[in-house]
């Protein structure tokens, strides 16, 4: 369902969350175009680029062009600082509801073009093709009732960042440097994780190149997770076999020195035990593992194992918490519901429709978008629905279609 006209409730409501969220721009001016922005991503149907969003708040060709003009300058053109914006945005995530979990999600935008900022070839795991493409990771605070984006960051190879002509085209800051999907994940929960409550971190494979160091990361800094780890990840000790209520199962105790060593890379000498055998499951979505104790100076991680099916793929899981069943299902769907947003935000909010080429404009526009979804969820939950005003979710799953 495309996007409809709002109300002058909804109209309203638009002008009082613009305020709310974009109060530190410090000119009226820009508070207003950042207003019309989130209108036009909420109201108008179809692709949400500028001509089409102007046309859609104008009331002619003239005053289209105008106002087309004034958002490219808004979101391109200008240098507000999109980071108070997003704060906010992380404190009215949940609102009354608590905090499940922060999720995280690898976007990957096609794009036909070579001059839209940080668009590259690079393998897309989802669809098993390389690609050119944008590439985004994304930090979402999921509750029980949805996953709302509040942080985002841009993929970059080395073509952007070490051709200085290119790179000030761009306006990429001199501090940025082209890092891996990890990295740039570690960044965005230090932000969050300076303003607001830890909470467990929920990732799945797409979110980093290399679980492990991800996990190591978020244990020196006491953030509790849940990562996907591959079917051969190395871990210690080899997992022994075991029998519990849910059948045939598997159970690991993997100390956190064992897991992240300090003294010295692992090298190809090195015995390289995996995750071995497979949890005989019973049909449909189910997860398991055995309860397992260590003492403060070897935290003890357990590993789940899930199969979506009868016979289905089975994926594992690594966490440092000592949850039972339902308490890492819960989390497990917290990751689900992020790839549903995910596709919301491409289908319904303007996440595909960015084409400009500056690296600060596509940070303004991810912001906005995050914006109209949060607000378009409040405004649907008002109405007595279930989602944002801009229609229903598709599929989940699948690289988001092309775009210029």
């Amino acid at each position: 369902m495309d996007a409809q006209p709002l109300s002058p409730v909804g109209e309203a409501a638009v002008s009082r969350f613009a305020e709310q969220v974009f109060a530190h721009l410090g000119r009226s001016d820009q508070r207003r175009w950042a207003r019309a922005y989130l209108q036009g991503l909420l109201s108008v149907p179809g692709r949400k680029s500028l001509a089409n969003m102007a046309a859609g708040l104008a009331s002619g060709p003239t005053a289209a062009a105008t106002v087309s003009l004034s958002l490219q300058q808004f979101v391109n053109g200008s240098t507000w600082d999109w980071r108070p914006a997003r704060r906010v945005l992380a404190g009215l995530a949940a609102g009354p509801r608590p905090v499940r979990a922060w999720t995280a999600a690898l976007v990957v935008v096609p794009k036909r073009g070579d001059q839209v900022v940080g668009v590259h070839r690079r393998f897309d795991a989802r669809t098993g093709r390389t690609v050119k493409c944008q590439a985004a990771s994304g930090l979402f605070v999921a509750t029980d009732r949805d996953a709302v984006p509040v942080d985002w960051s841009l993929l970059l190879d080395p073509s952007w960042t070490d051709e200085p002509q290119r790179r000030a085209r761009a306006r990429i800051p001199g501090d940025v440097a082209p890092l891996p999907a990890g990295e740039l994940l570690v960044g965005m929960v230090d932000r969050l994780a300076a303003h607001h409550p830890v909470a467990p971190l929920v990732a799945g494979l797409d979110a980093a190149e290399d679980p492990i160091r991800l996990a190591a990361a978020l244990a020196r800094r006491s953030v509790p997770y849940v990562l996907e780890v591959r079917g051969g990840q190395a871990v210690r000790p080899v997992l022994q076999a075991t029998t519990g209520r849910h059948g045939r199962v598997h159970q690991g105790t993997v100390p956190a020195e064992s897991l992240f060593p300090r003294r010295r890379p692992r090298t190809s000498a090195d015995p390289q035990p995996v995750l071995r055998g497979t949890p005989v499951l019973p049909p449909g979505p189910a997860t398991t593992a055995a309860p397992v104790t260590g003492t403060s100076a070897a935290p003890v991680h357990r590993l789940w194992a899930r199969c979506d099916g009868d016979g289905g793929p089975r994926r594992y899981w690594l966490t440092d918490l000592a949850e039972d069943a339902p308490g890492v299902l819960a989390l497990l769907d917290a990751a689900s519901a992020t790839r549903s947003t995910v596709d919301r935000l491409g289908s319904d909010f303007g996440l595909l429709d960015f084409s400009g080429r500056s690296y600060t404009g596509w940070h303004h526009h991810m912001t906005l978008v995050s914006a109209a979804y949060a607000l378009g969820r409040d405004l649907a939950v008002r109405a007595g629905g279930s989602g944002g005003t801009a229609g229903t979710a598709r599929a989940a799953g699948g690289t988001l279609r092309d775009s210029a």
